[in-house]
């Protein structure tokens, strides 16, 4: 580990490339000697660096390079819980790498991806959870990424899981003065209230853990991929849905040979949309199943399919192996909701041939959705379907459910609930690991075993929860946390 209480780090805060302004960041016991030796203030009114007082300015030039503004942050009231200096220079090239150099010249070094924010870590500044925020916030796209990591950076899981460990504190609180008691004095009131902890913390943690289906989607976006046989108009939808002509649309089968992937936002969240290559069955050509090979791949990894079903609807064989595909789909636990494309010629079509005949007929269970290119209707609708289903995680509707306020549909995914919500992979982990371990612990208590071994349960428990706010956590996942900020940060 870096000795931080020797080492001065500098990075620039803001990202390469031409800039009207560019903010380097000094953190370290060396950083107000390095600014006196460099930085010469543009009057008598400004101290010098070492003298200046926290969360002050102070005009001047930096060395022989630029006319820069010079900012002071004391400890332990800066970012990082050092004395920090921000020099805000001119955001050239040629003048960014030249303020760079002339710092590490006079004894800091080259900071490394996280560095600043791992030095707040260490000296108590943030907990892991409001760490990860900050890359959150930054690589936020759309609003709801922002407030989600936001809540998050203040502290919004970690009390979350300091009220669980709390709780499950006081039952093992009340189970080591158990333990101290000799066997005849227990009583079955004793085991039966620990038991009533315990059910109590399980099924918070339990409801914690669940929020984490609607809280990866929000922080990564949600992943919708329109899938279907060639030519039934899915690139139509992908382009009414960007509100742009990113797909080519034409009446000849096979148009998209690959998959086209656009970012959009809808009421504030982010969803990644994929048109992909219609799913020929035993073609032949090379770059039609390269572009059938890459659809698949897409619906692997899609938490929303769209399935076009339009007239004319394909052969038997054809329509075999596209239910096959549908039922697969399932299989694997996708979401997958039916568009009944080209509504606006299914006055003209026989009972065979109509999409909508053949949803009801063939897969009765699957929510279904009317689409017409010309209708603003139906582009309404299914905006409001993708955002539903990001709020509240169901596909089952009516045209009175689609009226449910936004404010309720959050809730029902964990924001604004007291169990909190859970972004991220490893807190997710850390608390279905923590329920198992509660529930083992009920289990025994139920079984009429022993404390001791209750007790070893409990504290498996509280050591995976402080896993997430890095009460209890290894070097290593600490470097694998860090390793993926930006330099500078």
């Amino acid at each position: 580990m870096i000795d931080m209480d020797l080492d001065t780090i500098a990075a620039f805060s803001t990202p390469p490339g031409e800039s009207g302004l560019a903010v380097l960041r000094i953190s370290g016991p060396l950083a107000a000697s390095i600014c006196d030796r460099l930085f010469v203030a543009s009057s008598s009114r400004f101290k010098k660096p070492s003298a200046m007082e926290g969360y002050t300015l102070a005009h001047g030039y930096w060395g022989s390079i630029d006319e820069v503004v010079l900012a002071c942050f004391r400890a332990p009231y800066s970012y990082t819980g050092e004395d920090v200096y921000e020099i805000s220079c001119h955001g050239g090239q040629a003048i960014r790498q030249a303020v760079l150099d002339s710092v590490l010249a006079a004894g800091a070094r080259a900071a490394g991806p996280g560095e600043f924010s791992r030095r707040a870590f260490f000296n108590g500044k943030m907990d892991l959870t409001a760490a990860e925020a900050v890359m959150d916030m930054i690589g936020a796209q759309a609003e709801k990424q922002a407030q989600v990591a936001y809540r998050q950076l203040t502290g919004g899981v970690s009390r979350v899981i300091h009220e669980r460990t709390d709780h499950l504190y006081g039952a093992l609180a009340r189970l080591e003065m158990l333990l101290d008691w000799d066997e005849e004095e227990e009583r079955p009131e004793d085991r039966e209230l620990l038991v009533h902890e315990l059910e109590h913390s399980e099924h918070e943690l339990r409801l914690l853990a669940d929020s984490f289906a609607g809280g990866r989607i929000i922080r990564e976006g949600l992943a919708v991929v329109i899938a279907g046989s060639p030519n039934v108009g899915k690139s139509s939808i992908l382009n009414a849905l960007s509100g742009r002509d990113r797909a080519i649309v034409s009446n000849i089968p096979g148009t998209t040979r690959d998959t086209v992937e656009i970012d959009l936002t809808l009421n504030g969240y982010l969803v990644h949309l994929t048109d992909t290559a219609g799913l020929a069955i035993d073609s032949q050509d090379p770059i039609e199943r390269e572009g059938i090979m890459r659809a698949e791949n897409a619906l692997r990894a899609a938490d929303l399919v769209l399935w076009v079903l339009s007239p004319p609807l394909p052969p038997e064989d054809e329509r075999l192996q596209e239910e096959t595909r549908i039922e697969r789909c399932l299989e694997e636990g996708k979401e997958l909701l039916l568009i009944l494309g080209k509504d606006d010629l299914r006055p003209t079509l026989p009972a065979e041939e109509d999409p909508a005949y053949y949803a009801a007929e063939r897969f009765p269970d699957l929510p279904t959705l009317t689409w017409s290119d010309r209708s603003e209707d139906d582009l309404h609708r299914l905006k409001e379907i993708l955002v539903r289903f990001i709020e509240g995680g169901i596909l089952s509707f009516t045209e009175e459910t689609l009226s449910v306020t936004s404010h309720e549909q959050v809730k029902s995914h964990g924001e604004g609930h007291s169990h909190g919500m859970l972004t991220h992979a490893r807190h997710k982990v850390a608390v279905d690991r923590a329920v198992e371990l509660v529930g083992r612990a009920r289990a025994d208590l139920q079984a009429g075993l022993s404390f001791d071994l209750v007790a070893i349960s409990l504290k498996e428990a509280l050591t995976e929860l402080s896993t997430i706010t890095g009460e209890d956590v290894s070097e290593t996942l600490i470097e694998k946390i860090f390793s993926r900020f930006c330099i500078g940060k």
